[in-house]
């Protein structure tokens, strides 16, 4: 029987698959933007000391928390099935993702006071999910780890894009299939049914992508760069050089003790900072329009994107009646 321990190493190996390439529904590109393109405008900058649950343009395009549950228990659904036709039982652990803090957003880093007096550059939901798992450690044989991981050293060219792929390629195997385990995995196979049915399927990546994109074009905006200046200036009449708000705690040298005094004491003139040049109004205002821009650019797909996720939604609940 596989523990909860066994769900552990299985999540995290298919999150590095999806960033190595290994399952290839998860990496691809996101869309692409001209270059030297003008600064997207700006109607308003709302003045923002603290900065709350923020929505962004490409938040409409995501699964929600409680999506992204049903759609983790509907593929441990599909794993336990897969692993079933092989002869073994899967069971789900009962770990759970930690909570992100209630309405405070870490987009622009720290901007609450009574956060940044507590706990420094440390993100609370990090601190109080400091305890470790108790769980029934379970070592997999060597043919469980084959039948939910594949076989070892996969290689990503010979491993199907989607699952109607994958069923072509059993069909057409000696017996119908592997008797070991399908191409990647129950962990692979599970992902396929769910994310990359089909070989149109999006990218599952690829609001992320541009969710990236987005980021990285904001940062180097004349508007972000002007009131990341005034901050600095800011930050540098109490005692401290730093330029990027984003990167503070590394710059200032406190990133190996993020919760100490000096960390604490830094945090709170950050934060003091930021709202007296209005920063997170601006970065708000600023990356909102650069997501805005995206969507705009990518609508064709983003429709894609929405319609494919309600599809998954409806298996979800499918699976998990």
């Amino acid at each position: 029987m596989l523990s909860s321990s066994v769900r552990r190493r299985v999540l995290p190996w298919a999150a590095l698959l999806c960033l190595t390439g290994v399952l290839s529904g998860c990496s691809g590109a996101a869309g692409s933007t001209d270059a030297g393109q003008a600064e997207p405008d700006v109607a308003t900058v709302p003045v923002m000391a603290e900065a709350k649950t923020l929505t962004f343009p490409l938040d409409a395009f995501e699964a929600t928390g409680e999506q992204q549950r049903s759609l983790g228990r509907a593929q441990a659904v599909l794993i336990s099935r897969c692993m079933a036709r092989y002869g073994f039982t899967y069971r789900e652990g009962e770990n759970r993702s930690p909570e992100r803090p209630a309405g405070v957003s870490r987009r622009f880093g720290v901007s609450d006071p009574r956060t940044a007096e507590q706990y420094g550059y440390q993100n609370p939901s990090t601190a109080r999910n400091t305890q470790p798992q108790r769980t029934r450690r379970h070592a997999l044989t060597p043919a469980e780890e084959v039948a939910l991981l594949g076989e070892p050293g996969l290689d990503p060219e010979q491993l199907p894009d989607s699952q109607q792929e994958a069923d072509k390629q059993a069909a057409g195997t000696s017996g119908g299939g592997d008797r070991r385990g399908p191409a990647g995995g129950c962990t692979r196979e599970s992902y396929l049914k769910l994310y990359a049915p089909l070989p149109e399927s999006v990218d599952l990546l690829y609001v992320f992508n541009l969710r990236g994109r987005a980021d990285s074009e904001y940062r180097q905006d004349s508007r972000v760069r002007a009131v990341n200046g005034r901050w600095s200036a800011c930050m540098a009449k109490s005692g401290y050089k730093v330029t990027d708000p984003s990167e503070a705690a590394e710059q200032l040298g406190l990133a190996d003790r993020r919760a100490s005094a000096d960390a604490i004491n830094a945090a709170k003139a950050d934060v003091r900072c930021k709202g007296q040049v209005n920063l997170i109004g601006v970065h708000y205002a600023v990356l909102s329009a650069y997501e805005q821009r995206m969507v705009e650019k990518n609508a064709e797909t983003l429709k894609l994107v929405d319609d494919q996720l309600d599809e998954r939604l409806r298996l979800a609940a499918e699976l998990t009646r």
